[in-house]
């Protein structure tokens, strides 16, 4: 068994230096009574100093030997919104995410994206779908630009049930053969907490030809029923690529939605002894992010 760890968005310890590399951002509103002209220089400055941010972070997770890690969606920020449409990041970004790929392939890590719950594809509102359509195409763009492969992907919910889950089901499947190929050979799709369960999510998988991501807690806040024959009718739709896993101990009892600061050492100890063949990938989904990852791992040795 091969079970790879990994974390969400921002690296803890590199941020508690002084002086340390962190995550930067601006907003639309700070942007909107700057003449159009003089927003490309404050755009740059936060992308580049996010881009210096990630190089730092992937050089960390090297040196502790994790392979792992979902960048934040606003690496680039506004990057589809109005007021940045004169902007063109890709141009002056280039160099920048030029080092941080040659970085990304010296270290074998697998970087991944996960599109905010603002990205629909199953929405009726079809200005709402163009502009989740608009943003997963920016997600993408990004694991180009890093010079990603096949096994960096975007991971997606289903969306709202809208009343009609059955109507709600076939727009997504619809909208996803809308897709520009490039964007949906990145997709992933992932069980929720709130409204698609796992059968649910492994059935729309299936119908697409995409991987799913398995999240353990989501399937115990909206099921009851053993996960581990639903983990093995999942893991075919990887197919030759490594599985990716999603795991997050729950806040406030067992059926709680919120995910607590660290993993129950225990928990995983007990999930790992169910899938003891197991080669995949786990992103730690937990408020501590790095830290709780090598709390994890001094708990339950022969992690990786």
């Amino acid at each position: 068994m091969v079970l790879r760890l990994g974390y969400v968005g921002i690296n803890l310890t590199l941020q508690g230096e002084k002086g340390g590399p962190r995550l930067r951002s601006i907003t639309a509103k700070r942007l909107e009574p700057v003449p159009p002209r003089e927003r490309r220089p404050l755009l740059y400055q936060v992308a580049r100093s996010n881009l210096k941010t990630l190089e730092a972070v992937i050089r960390w997770n090297r040196e502790q030997g994790i392979h792992l890690f979902r960048i934040t969606s606003d690496l680039v920020p506004l990057a589809t919104h109005p007021v940045a449409a004169e902007w063109d990041w890709e141009a002056d970004l280039a160099a920048e995410f030029a080092a941080v790929a040659r970085l990304a392939r010296e270290t074998g890590i697998r970087l991944t994206l996960h599109p905010g719950q603002f990205v629909v594809l199953n929405a009726p509102d079809e200005e709402l779908v163009a502009k989740s359509m608009q943003d997963l195409s920016y997600h993408a763009r990004i694991l180009e630009l890093l010079e990603q492969g096949p096994e960096s992907g975007l991971v997606l919910h289903i969306g709202g049930g809208y009343g009609d889950r059955a109507a709600a089901a076939r727009r997504f499947v619809e909208n996803f053969a809308r897709l520009e190929r490039r964007i949906a050979e990145r997709l992933w799709v992932e069980n929720d907490d709130l409204t698609w369960d796992t059968a649910e999510v492994l059935a729309i998988a299936r119908e697409i030809r995409r991987p799913m991501v398995f999240d353990l807690h989501h399937h115990r806040v909206l099921r009851e029923d053993d996960w581990l024959p639903w983990l093995e009718q999942i893991l075919p739709t990887w197919g030759d690529l490594r599985p990716k896993l999603h795991f997050s101990s729950p806040r406030d009892g067992p059926r709680s939605r919120h995910h607590a600061a660290y993993i129950d050492p225990d928990d995983f100890r007990a999930f790992a002894g169910r899938v003891p063949d197991l080669d995949a990938d786990v992103m730690l989904e937990c408020k501590m992010k790095d830290k709780a990852l090598l709390a994890l791992r001094e708990a339950v040795p022969g992690l990786g």
